[in-house]
């Protein structure tokens, strides 16, 4: 029977070792999620793995040459316990498809860790290193938040990444 592991890849390998893993016949769930980035004033929507570095194969121990991932271009290693690849609960696997969208991408708002009334600490921008309270995200991926600055309460709107749990 098929379980889900966890291949460790090479820096920025993650499609490669994922390609490479499924010309060898090897069942692969590399969830991602599309994030804003910026670069030279330019911003830009691109794909990104949600745990860079890692994918998931899902293989037979008994039966699969599960050895031969070690030597996949793009994986440094399959993680182990006592000699055997380390299991990962089906339960997680189900859980991330579940909160995919319909163009297979994993919902970055159903991973939220803030709910409405938290507080938050702005991390970049004018009001870097304030605190705020959480009350939503939007379809763009950015939060919006209540602020109080100058002793008036004010709704500001930033990047999902400019903002930490405060």
């Amino acid at each position: 029977m098929k379980s889900w592991f966890v291949a460790h890849t090479h820096p920025m390998k993650e499609q490669f070792a994922e390609q490479n893993l499924r010309e060898q016949g090897f069942d692969v769930y590399l969830p991602r999620f599309k994030k804003m980035h910026r670069h030279a004033r330019k911003v830009e929507e691109v794909l990104t793995p949600l745990f860079p570095r890692y994918l998931f194969v899902a293989l037979d121990v008994e039966t699969a040459r599960w050895r031969s991932i070690n030597g996949t271009r793009g994986v440094s290693y399959l993680l182990q316990n006592d000699g055997l690849p380390a299991k990962v609960p089906e339960k997680i696997i189900e859980t991330l498809k579940e909160r995919e969208t319909a163009d297979g991408l994993v919902s970055i708002n159903s991973l939220i860790a803030f709910i409405k009334g938290d507080k938050v600490r702005i991390l970049k921008g004018a009001f870097k290193d304030q605190l705020a309270t959480f009350e939503t995200m939007d379809a763009k991926q950015r939060v919006q938040l209540l602020l109080t600055f100058l002793g008036r309460e004010m709704k500001v709107s930033l990047p999902a990444y400019a903002v930490e749990a405060g």
